[in-house]
């Protein structure tokens, strides 16, 4: 029930965004470009599960990341898909007897999509800024082997956030010449921006186990589903929060493609049903955009 309420208000809000199109929007925009962006970043990210354990988990992975950019002056839409991979050890206390430690894989599969519409009256020739909602879903898989019972860990976190974007535009508009001494090199003028997303999440969606990983639920026959079975001790849960920021900067090359850097903090608490899971991580992405034709 919980998540089709859930699918349905994100319809109901895209629905309303389509309404008020207009509202904001004063003039034709020209200015559409589309986008095909893959991405990598380094990645550090921190966990802990009280189910489990209330030891912090951090460490250091990679994020690989393919994208689908329609980008304006007066919308942004964004489809993002996301893989990452990265090596944990749980932070301790120090003994002088016998040191403890543990170590565990966390893997995740996530989805992105964002909708965005410029604000007119609070935008101008140098900032464009622009309000609108975000969806982002994400699976986790942990694998830790000092946990026995409990090595494996899963959840899902599904979020509909509240974005806004302003975007300040930092092209070099004239040829600028440096004096190097033995060397005078010429800086051509190049289209360039920084942008900076906020999410918020809205409504918070978890899915996560009851009391205890270790549960196995009555086998009736032949009947039993594996996957429902494995997972009849899961519930979802509307509670918790999730926010995100992404700070990027793009520079737009002469053939139509661009590239970026961008920083990306994440941080969220999902209290499930009775022990909760906390997770924050940050981001270096370097990113190629392709420019492509109107699909």
């Amino acid at each position: 029930m919980s998540v089709a309420m859930f699918f349905l208000l994100f319809g109901s809000f895209k629905g309303i965004a389509q309404d008020t199109e207009n509202l904001f929007r004063t003039e034709n925009d020209t200015t559409i470009r589309y986008y095909t962006q893959l991405s990598v970043g380094l990645v550090e990210p921190i966990y802990r599960d009280f189910a489990t354990s209330p030891l912090f988990y951090n460490g250091l992975g990679i994020n690989l990341n393919a994208a689908s950019i329609k980008r304006s002056d007066f919308r942004d839409r964004v489809f993002d898909f996301g893989l990452g991979f990265n090596m944990m050890s749980a932070k301790v206390p120090k003994s002088d007897f016998i040191q403890s430690g543990a170590s565990a894989l966390f893997g995740h599969l996530g989805f992105y999509y964002h909708e965005l519409w410029k604000i007119k009256a609070l935008s101008n020739q140098n900032y464009n800024l622009k309000v609108g909602g975000s969806f982002i879903t994400s699976q986790h898989v942990r694998f830790n082997q000092s946990l026995e019972n409990n090595a494996v860990g899963l959840e899902n976190l599904s979020n509909l956030m509240a974005s806004a974007q302003i975007t300040r535009d930092v092209s070099r508009r004239k040829t600028k010449k440096l004096n190097l001494f033995l060397f005078k090199p010429s800086l051509k003028p190049v289209k360039r921006d920084l942008r900076l997303l906020v999410n918020v999440g809205v409504l918070n969606f978890n899915f996560r186990p009851g009391y205890a990983y270790s549960y196995d639920s009555e086998i009736i026959g032949t009947e039993t589903n594996p996957v429902q079975w494995a997972f009849s001790n899961y519930s979802w849960s509307l509670n918790g929060w999730r926010a995100q920021t992404h700070l990027e900067f793009t520079t737009y090359l002469p053939n139509g493609n661009a590239r970026s850097i961008a920083y990306i903090w994440e941080a969220a608490n999902a209290p499930g049903k009775h022990e909760a899971f906390q997770m924050a991580s940050h981001r270096i992405q370097f990113a190629i955009q392709f420019h492509t034709k109107k699909r």
